[in-house]
């Protein structure tokens, strides 16, 4: 978490800020990075003193291709990533193969999982993340096709289907697809408020009803980081 000082018309206002990074790779899928990015970022219009900073990271800093063609601008690379309250792990085209090879991406995942207070997963990512054994032991779904995979892959974990989302502790794991939406809009109600969850909904066209969604939650969900005095 972190504090940012505005100035306006020399009155100074704390903005309590959640760093929330997406973690993207070439081939990353659109919605499941756009859908949760959107959610989570228009939190800074509803409260502009309490919200999300969303930003991409990259293992080298650099632009990515999602696997429909879009070009996409990375702010982080893995070597300068800020501390992150929240890491969104979203699928791409190779989560279940070749991301799980690359060494150096998986060393990140694993610390950076560790260290931050919210997991979440969209689609196939939860492979990603499932190969870093934190899943183990803990309820968790992916994209449907690939849950049988999932399953085979994963036996310590226990895979659930037919939900659009599965909280447990610190993870949140998700189907992905048009339904990549509803995660975010779960850590918005969970750490904001149900009013402001409906209220990013609807910006959306989304007629958002947590009540009325097939998910399931495991464990207490963690609270957003508490407030710092600024040094």
């Amino acid at each position: 978490m972190k504090w940012i000082i505005l100035s306006v018309f020399c009155i100074s206002i704390q903005a309590q800020v959640y760093e929330t990074g997406f973690l993207v790779v070439d081939g990353v899928f659109n919605s499941e990075l756009v859908a949760p990015f959107d959610i989570l970022e228009h939190s800074r219009y509803r409260d502009p003193q309490r919200f999300f900073r969303c930003f991409l990271v990259s293992q080298d800093g650099q632009p990515i291709k999602t696997a429909e063609g879009l070009r996409i601008e990375v702010d982080y690379s893995f070597a300068n990533c800020p501390d992150l309250d929240v890491l969104v792990i979203p699928s791409g085209e190779h989560s279940m193969d070749t991301d799980l090879e690359n060494d150096v991406l998986m060393q990140w995942v694993s610390t950076r999982v560790k260290q931050a207070r919210i997991v979440m997963t969209l689609c196939d990512g939860a492979f990603v993340l499932a190969a870093t054994e934190q899943l183990n032991g803990r309820y968790a779904t992916t994209f449907p096709g690939d849950q049988d995979a999932f399953a085979e892959k994963f036996p310590l974990i226990k895979t659930q289907r037919q939900l659009s989302f599965v909280h447990d502790g610190k993870f949140i794991t998700s189907v992905g697809g048009a339904k990549s939406y509803d995660p975010a809009l779960f850590l918005t109600e969970k750490w904001f408020s149900k009013a402001i969850a409906e209220r990013s909904a609807q910006g959306l066209v989304i007629d958002w009803q947590l009540d009325k969604l097939a998910h399931q939650s495991h464990g207490q969900f963690p609270p957003p980081p508490s407030a710092q005095a600024l040094p």
